[in-house]
């Protein structure tokens, strides 16, 4: 709607990755973070960042058009970044995130400054904006103002300047040569600079010369000697640019009506930004420049007299003297929300939301062959009214045929990434809530069977299970089970290698379904309970590992239904939740994660079990749940965020997505599905550099393997069995002494002996 004015270009992606890009080291994170929703821009040693609404961050170089990203996985302390700014006395890019984190960027080090996260303020903790006055930077808080020393790399002073002492929301600062200026959301406050008391609320005092002195302002500038702010007038609609002296306030001249999103000063000249419009002013009411920038965000007039601006729907646009644009951002996924993840043959597939963000319009997302590509109403018209995609199915015949269920919207129906079907109500199948219709047919849960039939399940209605045979129309499931309803809300559906259908009601339990002897469905409900017994009376997740065993995730921990081809015939289910013995000398046992709610649970290629939770991040543990292989947090790892709400493993490549509230992150995991034999192997980094460190992986063997590497000579140097089908090795030999440069043979065998698999690895010392 708005793409008149930009011309998209091609940049050059630098990520630092090298040979083939899905091929990261065993160990390694990469993030996968949205990049088109810009939102704040700052020129610093050569390079354009580009902050965005999703937590993103970017650079373009302008001497090589090349983009790097930005995260935690490259240093960064935090996610969910609000504002960024450079200071030029110091040389340092300050980034500022919303919870008050501090990260201070010098060369290719981060300095992290915590304190106002750790503080124990209540209330908003958002860093807004960034003034800069010689080595110190003002921070505009959702509290009040922070001083930060540059030089020093620590708070120095925070200013509480509210009525009474009390907290104030700050969105700008700026400076006069003799007064500080904070706009806030109760008017504008200054205080003269030489106070040696600032810390004293009474040497702020609210300036009461204004259009509306206790309503919000949101900029500010000192510009050619006259000090700039905005203000809504409640009359027109219009925001109105004013400028400001102790004897009063007037609209500024080249004031227009319309909304503005930006105003500050860069470089000596005032640079505002509207819905439309960003204009360039020079001293004495010079415009500068006067170009379309839709909806900018923020705009940058940098040091060579660029200019540049956050689209909030491209990234960030970098504007010729003609006002073309070039669109500049790394690939990503359209939004960081992210319900359900699905991989099937190494194609991934992910919701848009979860289902408490239904009226998002995010749609959902596929990541293939490398490429993010997103499904939403800005690149399929038909999605408008669906809104967002928390359910996914891939079908095992046709991996193109994908499946994407609403909580409120029924079903999207993909081949090949283009959008052929949406079911709902419309339709007279689908039953929304009692009372309701468009928007409340809320599909929790959506999975194919082995032979391609699909099983649908919803919340909060009295039919609760749909099918849709292949080749067949979709159609209710009618159950003997009466406990669907208005207060019933399913969680998960899974369709096990046995048919059976696993469909989790958070607050009763589980039903379990299957067709017998194709024309009758036997049924069976039970409440949650492990071995003590207790009661486990909130379930979430359901997922059958390797061995047919099914695992349950709960309010309390995970537990196991061992056997579950006899669900049907045994009188009383016991759900196992593995015991983790304490190791101090006693019996005393603990059961696993038994204080952690389960999201979701993946299954790795060697059966080792993914749980991700609410509150404390994610674990691996080993096949059986008593060993602890990862704990990964946002405090000890790059995860964004403990509240992990899915996970997902490509059992290609071993790499784990985990969708956190704050984005989706993975993980190179050492495990991978093992193969019917060895026709796909091969070893990377091969060669081995003699300035690599991380693991050397073999992969595409078959499941759990014996592997033996030896060199040239027939000298063992290392064994190991394969996890699934990769195995990983340290360049070590059994003294932990790193192997000398040479030729290695790396010896692959099963069990018994009739697959086997030599190769070859060139390693340098």
């Amino acid at each position: 709607m708005k793409r008149t004015s930009i011309v998209l270009l091609t940049v050059i992606v630098s990520l630092g990755f090298t040979g083939i890009r899905a091929q990261i080291p065993n160990g390694s994170w990469r993030d996968h973070l949205p990049y088109l929703q810009g939102n704040r821009l700052a020129e610093y040693n050569g390079r354009i960042f580009c902050a965005t609404l999703g937590g993103g961050l970017f650079s373009f170089d302008t001497r090589d058009n090349s983009i790097r990203k930005y995260s935690k996985v490259t240093g960064l302390s935090d996610a969910d970044i609000s504002t960024i700014g450079y200071g030029a006395s110091a040389n340092i890019l300050v980034i500022g995130y919303k919870n008050g984190n501090i990260d201070l960027v010098s060369g290719d080090s981060v300095i992290n400054i915590p304190d106002i996260k750790r503080k124990m303020i209540s209330g908003e903790k958002s860093v807004n904006n960034i003034f800069f006055l010689n080595n110190q930077a003002y921070l505009a808080c959702g509290f009040g103002i922070v001083l930060c020393d540059l030089s020093r790399h620590e708070i120095k002073d925070s200013y509480f300047f509210g009525p009474g002492g009390s907290q104030i929301f700050v969105n700008d600062i700026t400076f006069d040569g003799q007064y500080l200026y904070a706009a806030t959301a109760q008017g504008i406050y200054r205080a003269e600079y030489t106070n040696p008391n600032l810390v004293d609320f009474n040497a702020w005092h609210r300036m009461e010369n204004l259009p509306d002195p206790g309503s919000e302002y949101r900029f500010l500038a000192w510009h050619d000697n006259h000090l700039f702010s905005i203000y809504r007038n409640a009359v027109s609609g219009y925001d109105e640019i004013i400028t400001l002296s102790d004897s009063g306030w007037e609209v500024w001249p080249n004031n227009y009506n319309d909304a503005f999103n930006y105003l500050g000063e860069q470089h000596g000249y005032l640079v505002i930004s509207s819905t439309l419009r960003t204009k360039v002013y020079g001293s004495q009411d010079q415009l500068i420049r006067d170009v379309l920038t839709y909806y900018a965000n923020h705009s940058l007039y940098d040091s060579r007299q660029r200019l540049w601006y956050a689209d909030p729907y491209s990234g960030m646009v970098r504007l010729d003297e003609a006002g073309n644009g070039e669109v500049i951002h790394p690939d990503g996924p359209a939004y960081r929300d992210a319900g359900d993840i699905e991989i099937l043959g190494g194609e991934l597939w992910a919701g848009g939301g979860t289902d408490n963000s239904k009226w998002s319009g995010y749609g959902a997302y596929s990541f293939i062959g490398e490429d993010w590509n997103s499904y939403n109403e800005n690149t399929i018209p038909e999605l408008a009214g669906f809104l967002n995609i928390s359910e996914i199915s891939i079908d095992p015949i046709n991996h193109g045929h994908v499946i994407g269920g609403s909580f409120g919207y029924g079903i999207a129906e993909f081949q090949d990434g283009k959008l052929i079907d949406i079911i709902d109500e419309t339709d007279g199948v689908l039953q929304p809530v009692p009372g309701y219709d468009h928007g409340y047919v809320r599909v929790t849960g959506t999975d194919f069977d082995q032979n391609g039939n699909l099983w649908i399940c919803t919340s909060n209605s009295e039919q609760g299970v749909y099918r849709r045979k292949a080749g067949a129309a979709l159609e209710p499931v009618q159950l003997d089970f009466d406990g669907f309803g208005f207060n019933t809300t399913t969680r998960e559906l899974m369709v096990s290698t046995q048919g059976q259908v696993w469909i989790t009601l958070e607050n009763e339990g589980v039903l379990v379904l299957q067709e017998s002897g194709g024309t009758t469905l036997r049924e069976r409900f039970f409440i949650v309970r492990n071995q003590v017994p207790n009661l486990l009376d909130k379930v979430y997740a359901v997922a059958e590992d390797k061995e047919g065993d099914i695992w349950v995730g709960t309010n309390k921990g995970p537990v196991i239904y061992y056997n579950a081809a006899e669900v049907f015939d045994e009188e009383v289910l016991t759900g196992i939740q593995p015991e983790i013995p304490r190791n101090d000398g006693t019996s005393f046992v603990d059961l696993l994660l038994s204080t952690e709610r389960i999201n979701a649970i993946a299954v790795d290629g060697a059966n080792q079990k993914w749980l991700a939770t609410e509150k404390s991040g994610v674990f691996l543990v080993s096949p059986d749940g008593r060993k602890e292989i990862y704990h990964f947090s946002e405090e000890n790892s790059p995860l964004f965020s403990n509240n992990v709400q899915t996970v997902a493993v490509n059992d290609k490549t071993g790499e784990v997505f985990f969708g956190t509230a704050k984005g989706i992150i993975s993980f190179r995991g050492r495990a991978t599905e093992g193969g019917d034999d060895f026709g796909n192997v091969y070893v990377f980094p091969n060669p081995v550099r003699e300035n690599y460190q991380g693991d050397i992986t073999v992969t595409g063997l078959v499941e759990n393997v014996n592997v033996k590497i030896t060199d040239i000579s027939g000298n063992l140097v290392f064994e190991t069995v394969a996890l699934g089908g990769q195995a990983v090795w340290d360049g070590r030999n059994f003294r932990g002494e790193r192997v000398q440069t040479g030729v290695y043979l790396v010896f692959c065998t099963n069990d018994d002996g009739s697959k086997t698999h030599v190769t070859k690895l060139l390693f340098i010392h």
